[in-house]
């Protein structure tokens, strides 16, 4: 199967272009959906991260408060890195678990869309890295809007994450998505066209 990496940055419009690549047919697994999924209250995940950072970035209904959490660890590299890792290897073993079921159900291909892709390390887990772009200026704008933020947060938060200008370097493809949803979908189409093809030559391969 194909396993396609996609990343981006704050306010780039990753889930945008999850939804586009779903709508043509392409199953897409969030990591933000698994990070959810693996500090539910009660996981051993959820229990460390209250030993690590203690009762102030769990709400009262015991679970985590992640606006307490990001005020913590978007001013602290250090205790970022603690929460990433607590979360990350939880996360890939869900990710792989369920990238095996896919491909159990007869899949070809499957998105993984990851924000921290490129800082995590995991470029190798893929055959291909997508990265969702815009220009620097328009992260920040589309944060303060989303997340109803100051300029100086929104930047603190942008710049607890790679540059936007150094994750396109890295990309195998890009999509542009600071223009009309329509020209981010035109884009989304012809790079599903071409993993077909890739698909394609890679059952050839085997065969």
């Amino acid at each position: 199967m194909l396993v396609i990496g996609l990343t981006g940055g704050i306010g780039s419009g990753k889930s945008t272009v999850s939804k586009m690549f779903q709508d043509v047919g392409v199953p897409v697994i969030c990591a933000d959906d698994l990070a959810r999924k693996v500090v539910e209250p009660g996981s051993p995940a959820l229990e460390e991260i209250r030993e690590v950072f203690g009762e102030e970035v769990i709400d009262g209904e015991g679970r985590l408060d992640r606006a307490a959490m990001a005020r913590v660890v978007f001013a602290d590299a250090s205790r970022r890195k603690k929460l990433e890792a607590i979360i990350h290897p939880r996360v890939k073993e869900e990710k792989d678990r369920r990238l095996d079921q896919l491909e159990r159900d007869g899949h070809r291909m499957a998105i993984v869309d990851v924000p921290l892709l490129l800082e995590s390390g995991w470029q190798d887990s893929f055959d291909m890295i997508i990265v969702v772009y815009v220009p620097r200026d328009i992260q920040e704008k589309r944060l303060i809007c989303r997340d109803s933020i100051s300029m100086e947060e929104a930047r603190c938060r942008l710049n607890a994450q790679m540059c936007i200008e150094e994750k396109r370097n890295l990309a195998d493809r890009v999509i542009d998505n600071s223009g009309s949803v329509d020209e981010t979908r035109k884009q989304v189409k012809q790079i599903f066209e071409d993993l077909k093809i890739m698909v394609a030559n890679k059952k050839s391969a085997r065969a």
